[in-house]
């Protein structure tokens, strides 16, 4: 049901009530999983011939009708289907997977840094586990988990930056429906900035898969990574996400690290809130001279909060702070928006010898990408809705990315920084992995 925005801000201000603006309602599909995802599923839906058969309109209201919102729902037609809502609630992959599969993630923080922790460690289940989504009795104003009004226990389909063979929910015992590969999306490092930055930080020009392995684990002296002896008074350190998210398991299947290998990440000015206790939250602060923590094992569970980091000033720390970003995220990081000062870049780092690029990973010469699949309940009828609307969404997804020419920008994310796409259609792709894992092998999909 489509409520539009006058009627809506009537309905929160309580002038008038959902219940007397009811329509017949449409069917709900209510979609999980990546963040890297979200924007390539708000291009499709809105376009015409691709998700929706003349293209969809966003229902929702307020702060949830962005590119970047990560709660939003669209409406429009689906061939076989009829006028359908998609109900949206990014949260990331792994959490997504789990979510469908009616499981939940959690994970063991210690003291330090989680204050709500005793020493021994408390488990806390990870954020958007479940999920929460907007409700159509409110006009898509706030958020409830499921059921909501008789409807299905989980979410119909996840978003997943990889597939359910690699995932902490097991594939065996756990079965879902994969919908198949939507589009490839590509990841690349940066470096935190310093406004005085010392010659350490100048000489850390390059990351490698032998270097991030021991990063991982834990800060690796900077002449480790630079080759130079007097570099040894700093440190490199690695910054990135929770259990959740699928760009972590990217992350670590692309290093050969071990999918659930303990990790161990850093990050300035974060606290875990008495009312959201384990998880992290970054601070807001962006000048020097802010404490960096660590946080074991744990994340960030956005990578708008990674970006975030990025931008923080680490002059004085002694510490190169690196972090692990889809190319959305770190192209906010490289050219970061109020509050954050706009001189607080952060930069681009080649992996292995070479910075991303579209034609790097089409050709296989830049290995750190991962695969998107649609995952879907198990069970789940390919001619019922949510299995009709998980066909629209990979062919249409893909139709966009083909006619909108990603995958074929000139240049690299740096050193010139030019844009590159953030999720590349696998039509054109040359090189292939036959699991998530491992380095890319020549030919096409």
């Amino acid at each position: 049901m489509k409520i539009n925005k006058f009627t809506s801000a009537l309905i929160a201000l309580g002038i008038v009530s959902a219940a007397s603006v009811a329509q017949a309602s449409n069917p709900v599909v209510y979609i999980t999983g990546s963040t890297a995802a979200r924007a390539f599923f708000y291009a499709a839906a809105l376009a015409p011939g691709a998700i929706f058969t003349g293209g969809g309109s966003v229902v929702s209201s307020g702060s949830n009708t962005g590119s970047g919102a990560n709660l939003i729902v669209y409406e429009g037609n689906i061939s076989g289907v009829g006028t359908v809502d998609l109900d949206c609630s990014w949260t990331g992959s792994e959490a997504g997977i789990a979510a469908v599969a009616g499981q939940s993630l959690h994970q063991t923080l210690y003291n330090p840094p989680d204050s709500n922790a005793s020493v021994s460690g408390t488990s806390y289940v990870l954020p958007g586990v479940p999920p929460s989504f907007l409700t159509e009795a409110s006009g898509w104003l706030t958020t409830s988990t499921l059921p909501i009004a008789g409807g299905v226990s989980t979410p119909d389909l996840s978003m997943a930056d990889t597939s359910q063979a690699v995932s902490q929910t097991s594939k065996t015992t756990y079965p879902l429906v994969d919908y198949g590969i939507v589009g490839i999306i590509p990841f690349t490092f940066m470096k935190g900035y310093e406004a005085t930055p010392d010659t350490a930080w100048n000489h850390v020009v390059n990351v490698t898969t032998a270097e991030i392995n021991q990063i991982i684990s834990g800060p690796l002296t900077a002449n480790f990574v630079t080759g130079v002896g007097s570099d040894n008074g700093d440190s490199v350190a690695i910054c990135g996400r929770n259990l959740g998210s699928g760009t972590r398991a990217n992350f670590l299947l692309n290093m050969q690290y071990g999918i659930n290998t303990p990790v161990d990440q850093w990050a300035y000015d974060i606290s875990y809130p008495s009312g959201s206790p384990g998880v992290l939250t970054f601070g807001g602060s962006y000048a020097a001279g802010q404490s960096l923590t660590e946080v074991f094992n744990d994340g960030f569970d956005s990578g708008g909060n990674v970006a975030k980091e990025m931008s923080v000033d680490g002059t004085g720390s002694h510490v190169v702070l690196v972090g692990y970003l889809g190319l959305s995220d770190a192209a906010s990081a490289h050219a970061p928006a109020s509050p954050i000062p706009s001189s607080n870049v952060g930069t681009y780092l080649p992996f292995n010898g070479n910075y991303e690029s579209d034609s790097g990973v089409v050709n296989g010469s830049y290995s750190y990408w991962g695969q998107e699949h649609l995952l879907g309940t198990a069970g789940q009828s390919p001619t019922g809705t949510a299995g009709e609307t998980a066909a629209a969404i990979v062919s249409g997804i893909s139709s966009y990315l083909t006619s909108s020419g990603a995958g074929n920008a000139s240049g690299a994310v740096g050193p010139t920084y030019s844009a590159q796409s953030a999720m590349i259609p696998k039509g054109v792709m040359q090189a292939t992995r036959g699991t998530d894992s491992g380095f890319p092998t020549q030919g096409g999909f």
